[in-house]
């Protein structure tokens, strides 16, 4: 396989500056910006393995390379600075697709419930949890994840703002969920 110098001067454009490379590719040049690809592909390649999963790192420098020869290609995309456009694109690829991936985690089906209407049961772990919460944390959790309600029309019943109501729903899911699942404060 040939080399990345061997490449450009078998394309005769090794003299040429990223800009006016893209400017041949504007004018409809593919092969400049094979030459684009090749000069840069390795450092988007290594800010691609900082900022994101390993597994990753080729899907993401051919999503971004690919996006940005569609831009130039439509009069868009960078004008100077290839390198750096590139490498900010690489890192933004990276950043959302890991992201993605904290998001959304596997999980295994779950039972179906037996009608569309019908709650399962609640067992008793989750009750005792719940009944140990504070009255105040009980009626707030229910108020807003049972009934639905929203905090701002919560805070007057409870004379709190509705940020203060906010914050008290999730410290009571935070205890619930504590107490639920038996965590190393709650033993």
């Amino acid at each position: 396989m040939a080399s990345g110098s061997d490449v450009r001067h078998n394309w005769g454009m090794d003299n040429m500056d990223d800009g006016e490379l893209v400017r041949s590719v504007r004018s409809g040049d593919i092969e400049a910006y094979g030459l684009l690809f090749v000069r840069h592909s390795d450092v988007a390649r290594r800010v691609a393995a900082r900022h994101g999963r390993a597994a990753e790192v080729q899907d993401v420098v051919a999503e971004v390379f690919a996006r940005m020869l569609d831009q130039i290609r439509s009069g868009r995309g960078p004008t100077s600075s290839f390198r750096a456009y590139l490498l900010t694109a690489v890192r933004h690829e990276a950043g959302r697709r890991a992201m993605l991936a904290r998001r959304c985690e596997p999980v295994a089906d779950l039972e179906p419930w037996s009608t569309a209407h019908e709650l399962p049961e609640v067992d008793d772990r989750l009750r005792d949890a719940y009944a140990a919460l504070p009255f105040r944390w009980r009626r707030t959790l229910w108020q807003l994840d049972v009934e639905g309600r929203r905090p701002h029309e919560l805070a007057s019943e409870l004379g709190l703002t509705p940020n203060a109501v906010s914050a008290l729903g999730y410290r009571a899911r935070a205890a619930l969920r504590s107490a639920y699942l038996g965590s190393p404060r709650a033993a």
